[in-house]
C-alpha cells in the first residue's frame, strides 16, 4: 500500500469516528441525486513545499448547474514569521458520473514585482494559472492530486460533509468607488488640451494603448476600496490569509502588509506608533527623522526629512492632542521635545528674516552637504538645511499654536521663548513678502504675547484679503477627475486649522466662521476624492459647530458628509503596523485592469516649459488601499498623489508613522465616535 493511500485511509477512519454525517455514496452520480454534493466538506490534503493542512472546500449551486467553489486551508506546520498561514482559493466545480473537476484561476502576480532578490516576470501579472484538481469518488471518500505549474504540487482528499452557511466561507468585498467628481471647466480644459499637445501626450505610446478602454474615454477615475477580511484578521490575529495567488514569499508578504493593517485596533497601532516615534524618529535635535535600522530592528542613527519642519510641527499637534485627550504626561513631553526642534530652527540661522527646513547633528568627520551649514555658538554641534518656505512656515505655526494650548504657563522659560519667537514669526521674509502668511503670524504673536497691537494688524491682514482670489474668502481649490495639487490638500489642512482655532481663541467669530465655511468648501471639493484626513478636521473644525457653507448646500449634504464621516475611519485602518520596512518595488500598472489617466498629472505646473521626461506625467485612474502602495515607502500619507501606482524603498530605512497619529489624535481630539 502506498504511503499517500495509507494516511488517506487513516484519516478517513478516524474522521468516521468523529463526524456523524452520512456514509459517502461511490460515485458522484449517486452524490447529486442524494443532494449530497452541495456543502462544506472537510478537506485534508499536502504540499509538496509548505507540508500538511486542513480546512474546507464548498461547493455551493450555481444557476447554470456547476458549483461555486471556495477552497479554505491553513497549514499546520508552516509559519511565516510566526504566523499560521492560510490559503483562500475560488473557482468552479463540474461534476460528473466518476469525478469532480474543479478549477481555479490563480493570480501569479499582484503588486510586488520585486522584493529582495526575488522577482515577478511582467507575464507573471497578465497570465493567471489555471489550478485543475479532479476528485475521484472510492469508498474511501473524494482524492485528487494536481499542481500549481509554479511551485507546488498538492494531494488533498475530502470525506466529511456539513450544510452550507447563509453566507460563503469567504466574501469578496473589493469594489471600485466612482471618484470622477464634477465637469472640468472650459479654461480648465483648454490648458489641459495645449499642455497635452506641447509634451505629445496622447501621442505616446504607453498612453494610447489605453485609449479603448471605457474609463480612459469617460476620463473616471476610481478609488478600489478592499475592506476583505477585515473582520477576519481583527478576530484571528495569528493568521495570514493568501487569496487567490500562488503562495511564496512575494504573495504572503503583500497578505502580511493587509494583515498588519486590519489586525490591530486603531488604539493598538496608535500606542506602537507612539513608542515608535518617541524611540526612533525625533532626533536628538528634536526634529522629525527618518530611521535607520539594523537587521535585528535596532536604531543605528537618524536620517534627515528635507520637510521635517512640517511633519514635526504635525507631530507636536499630534501628541498635544493626545495630551488634551489623555492628559498623559508622556504625550505632554514629547510636546517639549518637539518644540525644541521648531524654536531652534529659529534662532540657528542666525539671520532674523530666514528659519531652516531642518536639522542634524555634526558629524566632524564628514562633510557638511550641499546647503546646509554648521550651526555657532551653542548650536554647533548641529547643521541646519537653508530653505526655510511657505510649507515649512505652517508646520512652525501649526507647532507653536498647539504647545501654546498645552504647555503650562508656569513653564517659564518655554513661554518666554515661545512669545520671543512668535515675535519673531513677523521678521520673517516669507511673512513680509507673502501677504497670505501674515495672518497666522500676528494671530500667532497675538494669542501668545496678548499684545493688542499685533491683535489689531491680525484683524487688518484678513479685512485686506477680501477683494483678492487668494484671500480667505474665497475657495481656490480643484478637483479634476483625478488632478489635484495633493500635498497643498494637506498643507491646507493644517493652515485651516491653525487659522480657525486662533481665529477663535482672540475672539474673532467673524473671521472664524468665514475660514470654516473656507474649510467646508474644501472638503466639497474633494468629496469625489475621499481625503479621509481633510474629513476629519471638517467635521472636527467645522462641521459640527454647524458649519457648511455655500458650496455644501448647493453641491452637497449632510447625508453624504455623515457617510464620508463613517468612511473615513478606513484611512486609519488601511494603514499597517508595524509599517513594512523592506527592499521592496511595486508596479500596478502591470495588472490586467489598470488603466492610464487621460489627463496628465501635475499640468498646470508646467504648461510654459515642461522639462521632464513624458513618463514624469503619468498617472493612473486607479488609487489603491494603502497597505497596497503608499505603506511600503510614504513618510506621510496625506500628502500623497491619489492615483500615484508605483514605489519602492530599501530595507533599514523607516518611516515615523506621524501620518497615522496626527489622523488618529484629531479624531480623537474632536470627537469621532467609530475610531476603533
Amino acid at each position: 500500500m502506498s504511503s499517500f493511500l495509507f494516511l488517506f485511509l487513516s484519516v478517513f477512519l478516524l474522521n468516521s469516528c468523529t463526524h456523524k454525517e452520512k456514509q459517502i455514496p461511490r460515485d458522484i452520480a449517486s452524490l447529486q441525486a442524494n443532494g449530497g454534493m452541495e456543502g462544506i466538506w472537510f478537506l485534508q490534503g499536502t504540499s509538496s513545499t509548505r507540508g500538511p493542512y486542513n480546512g474546507e472546500l464548498e461547493l455551493r449551486r450555481s444557476n447554470d448547474g456547476t458549483f461555486n467553489v471556495i477552497r479554505a486551508i491553513t497549514y499546520i506546520n508552516y509559519f511565516f514569521d510566526g504566523l499560521k498561514v492560510q490559503e483562500i482559493w475560488t473557482g468552479k466545480a463540474v461534476a460528473t458520473g466518476d469525478s469532480v473537476t474543479i478549477t481555479y484561476d490563480i493570480r501569479q502576480g499582484d503588486f510586488i514585482t520585486r522584493l529582495g532578490n526575488q522577482k515577478r516576470e511582467p507575464s507573471d501579472f497578465k497570465n493567471t494559472v489555471a489550478v485543475t484538481s479532479r476528485f475521484v469518488a472510492s469508498s474511501a471518500g473524494l482524492a485528487t492530486q494536481y499542481t500549481d505549474t509554479k511551485v507546488s504540487s498538492y494531494s488533498e482528499w475530502i470525506t466529511t460533509r456539513r450544510d452550507l452557511e447563509a453566507k460563503p466561507l469567504w466574501v469578496n468585498e473589493r469594489r471600485n468607488l466612482d471618484a470622477k467628481g464634477k465637469k472640468i471647466p472650459l479654461p480648465v480644459r483648454g490648458v489641459i488640451k495645449i499642455f497635452k499637445m506641447d509634451i505629445g501626450y496622447d501621442k505616446d505610446s504607453r498612453v494610447k494603448a489605453y485609449k479603448n478602454r471605457p474609463e480612459f474615454k469617460d476620463e473616471n477615475p476610481y478609488i478600489v476600496f478592499d475592506p476583505t477580511d477585515f473582520e477576519f484578521y481583527r478576530n484571528n490575529k495569528d493568521v495570514i490569509r493568501v487569496v487567490n495567488k500562488i503562495t511564496d514569499d512575494i504573495s504572503i508578504t503583500e497578505s502580511v502588509v493587509k494583515r498588519n493593517a486590519y489586525s490591530p485596533s486603531l488604539d493598538d497601532k496608535a500606542r506602537g506608533f507612539d513608542k515608535n516615534a518617541r524611540d526612533f524618529h525625533l532626533n536628538e535635535a528634536g526634529m522629525l527623522s527618518h530611521a535607520i535600522l539594523d537587521e535585528s530592528g535596532q536604531l543605528l542613527s537618524y536620517s534627515y526629512d528635507g520637510d521635517s519642519a512640517l511633519w514635526t510641527g504635525m507631530y507636536l499637534g499630534s501628541q498635544a492632542m493626545r495630551y488634551l485627550t489623555t492628559k498623559d504626561s508622556e504625550a505632554l513631553q514629547n510636546v517639549r521635545n518637539a518644540l525644541k526642534g521648531l524654536i531652534t530652527l529659529m534662532d540657528i540661522t542666525g539671520n532674523s528674516q530666514e528659519f531652516a527646513r531642518t536639522l542634524a547633528v555634526y558629524d566632524p568627520k564628514t562633510q557638511v552637504p550641499e546647503k546646509w551649514h554648521r550651526g555657532t555658538g551653542k548650536y554647533e554641534n548641529l547643521i541646519w538645511l537653508e530653505g526655510g518656505n511657505n510649507d515649512m512656515l505652517k508646520g512652525i505655526t501649526h507647532g507653536f499654536l498647539w504647545a501654546s494650548l498645552v504647555i503650562p504657563k508656569s513653564d517659564t522659560e518655554v513661554w518666554n521663548a515661545l512669545r520671543e519667537k512668535s515675535r519673531k514669526l513677523i521678521e520673517l521674509r516669507i511673512v513680509s513678502e507673502k501677504p497670505q502668511n501674515k495672518p497666522a503670524a500676528l494671530g500667532l504673536a497675538a494669542l501668545i504675547t496678548g499684545d493688542q497691537g499685533i491683535k489689531d494688524q491680525y484683524v487688518k491682514a484678513y479685512e485686506s484679503f477680501r477683494v483678492k482670489v487668494s484671500g480667505y474668502s474665497f475657495d481656490t481649490t480643484f478637483y479634476w477627475h483625478g488632478s489635484a495639487d495633493w500635498s497643498g490638500i494637506n498643507l491646507g489642512i493644517v493652515g485651516d486649522i491653525t487659522d480657525i482655532t486662533l481665529a477663535d481663541l482672540l475672539g474673532q467669530s467673524k473671521i472664524r466662521d468665514q475660514l470654516r465655511e473656507r474649510l467646508m468648501d474644501s472638503w466639497v471639493t474633494y468629496e469625489p476624492a475621499q481625503r479621509h484626513l481633510l474629513t476629519l478636521a471638517a467635521y472636527g473644525f467645522a462641521y459640527k459647530y454647524g458649519t457648511r457653507g455655500g458650496n455644501f448646500r448647493s453641491d452637497s449634504s449632510d447625508a453624504r458628509f455623515k457617510s464620508a464621516l463613517g468612511q473615513s475611519v478606513w484611512g486609519l485602518r488601511e494603514i499597517p503596523y508595524p509599517r513594512p520596512n523592506l527592499d521592496v518595488t511595486i508596479d500596478h500598472s502591470l495588472r490586467p485592469d489598470w488603466c492610464m489617466s487621460p489627463i496628465p498629472r501635475l499640468f498646470w505646473k508646467a504648461v510654459k516649459k515642461p522639462e521632464p521626461p513624458i513618463d514624469y506625467f503619468y498617472q493612473g485612474l486607479y488609487n489603491y488601499p494603502v497597505f497596497e502602495l503608499q505603506a511600503f515607502s510614504s513618510n506621510f500619507v496625506w500628502k500623497d498623489s491619489a492615483f500615484q501606482y508605483q514605489t519602492g524603498h530599501s530595507k533599514g530605512v523607516e518611516n515615523s508613522g506621524v501620518d497615522y497619529l496626527y489622523a488618529y489624535w484629531l479624531a480623537k481630539y474632536v470627537g469621532v465616535n467609530n475610531v476603533e
